[in-house]
């Protein structure tokens, strides 16, 4: 299991995501770095816990009120040796071409920013690459978001899955378990990547244990309840 860690940019910084409400989201205080400056944060993640992995999410975008292309551009060109897992609101080919460019980026494809299923096939049809399209099923209020036909149908998922569960990012509850659990068990050959609630070492385990192959990390590494030393193990 690999550990990918979570820049959330809303209006220029890095802010600290808390159960979807991305009205309140506020600037991430970080015993890692004083400042909320994306390319700080990202240095700092690096530096003191050797992140080579971030899932970034472009929340303006996502909630389509701007763009963090620029500074995003400006990350993946600092750190060319990292993998990118950007997150922007694609419901569009057009939306997905401008990230291809640098070869360690894939494009994750959140259900909540797709209308229809024919969006979403378009969509994979723009990244052929199996390697550069990943799903994100996002669930928030014990709901499914986006067309049910992404939740219901398998043979619409890529490789890599990610079990979003927004009701725990950022909310210290632990991650869901169950949730993995069920698409392990629904595609067994797909990597299934947990999202919301990690909290600590032991959470790690657990995940590892139900068949994570990654895991998306943010609150816990800005707080210190993970070290380098527990991450390690997952890099």
């Amino acid at each position: 299991m690999r550990c990918v860690a979570v820049i959330d940019l809303k209006e220029g910084l890095v802010v600290h995501a808390v159960r979807g409400d991305r009205a309140n989201y506020g600037p991430v205080r970080s015993r890692l770095t004083a400042s909320a400056t994306p390319a700080d944060v990202v240095a700092a993640l690096r530096a003191h816990l050797g992140i080579t992995a971030f899932y970034v999410a472009d929340l303006d975008a996502i909630q389509q009120r701007g763009s963090s292309r620029a500074i995003i551009a400006g990350l993946i060109a600092a750190h060319p040796d990292c993998s990118w897992w950007i997150d922007a609101g694609f419901d569009a080919p057009a939306a997905v071409e401008p990230y291809l460019a640098a070869p360690r980026v894939a494009c994750v494809i959140g259900s909540e920013s797709i209308r229809e299923p024919a969006d979403y096939r378009t969509l994979r049809a723009a990244l052929p690459d199996p390697t550069r399209a990943i799903l994100s099923l996002d669930r928030r209020h014990g709901r499914f978001l986006g067309p049910p036909a992404l939740w219901q149908q398998e043979t619409l998922w890529p490789d890599t899955v990610i079990a979003m569960n927004l009701d725990r990012v950022g909310a210290d509850q632990g991650p869901d378990l169950s949730l993995i659990a069920e698409l392990k068990a629904r595609a067994p050959s797909a990597r299934i990547v947990a999202a919301g609630g990690v909290r600590d070492r032991a959470d790690l385990e657990a995940l590892a244990a139900a068949g994570a192959s990654h895991v998306l990390v943010a609150s816990a590494l800005h707080a210190g309840r993970l070290t380098r030393e527990d991450l390690a193990a997952y890099a």
